[in-house]
């Protein structure tokens, strides 16, 4: 990024050619516009759409479960990294989110 300084007074922000111009806490500067990175993995997409699938699946509870969810994350004292009980909606995601495992028994 560059700081532009202007005699004139001068605030231009938008894109010109591969320079995008904007405004930086009270200040002008130019930035070199970047290309878009590739493609994602394949298991980056399979996430991102178990994610959506939660996302719906979250948004389709009625208000019980949604009470009941409270309720188990609450007595089971199921808390993020902060020590912060979780509560229904996050409780939800982490329910859709979470990727069993299989345990080989010989």
């Amino acid at each position: 990024m560059v700081l532009i300084n202007s005699t004139t007074g001068e605030v231009k922000t938008g894109a010109q050619g591969e320079a995008v111009y904007q405004g930086h806490y009270g200040r002008q500067i130019r930035r070199v516009r970047r290309e878009k990175r590739g493609d994602v993995s394949k298991v980056q997409k399979a996430r991102r759409v178990l994610f959506r699938q939660g996302l719906e699946w979250r948004k389709g509870l009625n208000r019980h479960d949604r009470l009941v969810l409270e309720q188990y994350a609450y007595q089971a004292h199921y808390t993020d990294d902060l020590g912060i009980i979780l509560t229904w909606d996050r409780m939800a995601m982490k329910i859709a989110l979470e990727v069993p495992t299989v345990a080989v028994v010989e």
